[in-house]
């Protein structure tokens, strides 16, 4: 019998490989006594991602012998770590008790919101926040949730973490996107106190304000910053656009901005802001810089009866993953070139013609990867063929927000979605579907374990609609 220790350590590394969470790995090796083991593990023990756990997760034991008898011995080594909001708390604690407040290796930290369905696990995309208020608006999107903890204990713990000495040896901090970071109370606090080698960050601000603040503080030091702006513009009142002038960045390489939202006076809110990644240069020449560039760019107009109407700039071949407020006239999908293959997100918006039957073909095919799709379109079908079913296979995320009950059938009994986790509907269309085709909409509704309402509806446990999705948690 050849037993684990007579292992060549190549082989043994290539086992440990497989082990996964590798927490579990680390758990069940260090502290066990077998040196050659341990060291084996603790070389890899340089990236730590705890995302695996969640609240009421079976990990629990695991989880107290990590921090009571694992993390003692690998602090020291830890150069990237990736936990949830749930776990800052046990970290700084944990740094506070054992190691003079922070991990002396430990340059990159990301910082991700607790996603999985506390019972099963599965990972969602939509919280509660869906914003009904603001969807009047022009080309309004539900994504992203934008979970802004202001008035949640959630929002201490960030605050508390980001001037915590656990800071003081991050060179890269990322936030996850749905999250915002809590605003200054005060105009004189920090957003990083401790964080003097901080050069990179990836991370959501609320407003506009925020973000010239930031800059203000740590514009210097940075040589990449990525931010999005759920509301890219200042708040009332405010006179952050007369502190851009005094945003010094000289070692800014990269400077990335993102919004789902519309961009009022992109001209005096947005330009400044990309101009400091190339001081001295004009605006005129940040507009040419478009026109000398070698790689294909497409240009699509569209307008809409709302009077609303855009403009969608692409680099081809689109290496972006996310669409918005793609209409019937969009005509770039071509499934022989796979020109935006990349993308798993995208909104649909039409209030000129129906999205038929054939549209959401070339969807399927053009997109293979699509995980999460947002329907708006209140104009009933004119086309709908009893059978073809259109399939996507890596579909999780479904919202109907805005719509005819004719794309809820679409999708439900003439669309085959094997992965569908998640739905987001108003209950009467819903309801009437199921009542009028119950075994066409069975086979989709099997595996839905976040169901959310657009309307404000208390869902009755003993309501007959919910027969149908027996994975669905309350």
């Amino acid at each position: 019998m050849i037993e684990l220790l007579d292992l060549p350590n190549e082989l043994l590394l290539a086992m440990m490989n497989k082990v996964e969470p590798r927490v579990l790995l680390f758990c069940s090796i260090i502290g066990i006594g077998n040196n050659r083991l341990e060291q084996l593990a603790i070389d890899k023990c340089r990236s730590i991602d705890l995302t695996f756990d969640y609240r009421q997760s079976p990990h629990e034991q695991l989880m107290e012998r990590f921090y009571s008898h694992v993390l003692p011995y690998i602090y020291k080594n830890i150069q990237s770590l990736t936990l949830t909001i749930d776990h800052l708390s046990d970290i700084s604690t944990f740094a506070e008790e054992n190691c003079d407040g922070t991990f002396p290796k430990l340059t990159h930290l990301k910082i991700m919101l607790p996603r999985k369905c506390h019972i099963t696990g599965t990972t969602s995309t939509l919280g509660n926040n869906m914003i009904s208020s603001m969807h009047g608006r022009c080309l309004f999107s539900v994504l992203p949730q934008l979970s802004g903890f202001d008035m949640m204990e959630s929002s201490l713990t960030i605050s508390a973490f980001r001037c915590s000495r656990f800071m003081r040896s991050i060179i890269s901090f990322e936030l996850d996107e749905d999250c915002v970071l809590p605003s200054l109370a005060k105009d004189d606090d920090l957003f990083f106190p401790q964080s003097s080698r901080l050069t990179h960050i990836r991370i959501t601000l609320l407003f506009l304000d925020d973000c010239i603040r930031l800059l203000n503080q740590l514009g210097s030091q940075l040589y990449s910053f990525a931010v999005s702006l759920p509301y890219p513009s200042p708040r009332q009142n405010s006179n952050a656009m007369s502190r851009i002038a005094s945003i010094s960045c000289p070692y800014l390489k990269e400077l990335t901005i993102t919004s789902y939202r519309n961009i009022p006076q992109y001209e005096r809110y947005i330009v400044p802001l990309l101009q400091l990644s190339v001081p001295h240069i004009d605006t005129d020449t940040i507009r040419q810089s478009f026109f000398h560039q070698e790689q294909s760019v497409a240009c699509v107009l569209d307008y809409f009866n709302n009077d609303c109407g855009q403009c969608q700039i692409f680099s081809l071949p689109f290496i972006g993953t996310r669409l918005d407020f793609i209409s019937n006239r969009f005509p770039l999908f071509d499934e022989n070139k796979n020109t935006f293959s990349n993308v798993t997100t995208i909104l649909l918006f039409d209030d000129v013609k129906p999205f038929e039957h054939d549209f959401f073909v070339l969807v399927s095919r053009a997109l293979p990867h699509l995980k999460s799709l947002e329907v708006f379109n209140r104009l009933e079908q004119q086309e709908k063929p009893a059978t073809n079913l259109i399939k996507f296979p890596h579909l999780t995320t479904l919202i109907l927000y805005d719509i005819h009950i004719n794309y809820a059938e679409q999708f439900l009994c003439r669309t085959h979605l094997p992965c569908l986790v998640e739905l987001l509907i108003h209950y009467e269309p819903l309801s009437t579907i199921i009542a009028q085709h119950p075994e066409e909409a069975k086979t989709n509704c099997l595996k839905i374990e976040f169901l959310h309402f657009v309307d404000d509806v208390s869902t009755d446990p003993t309501d007959p609609l919910l027969d149908f999705f027996p994975s669905v948690h309350f």
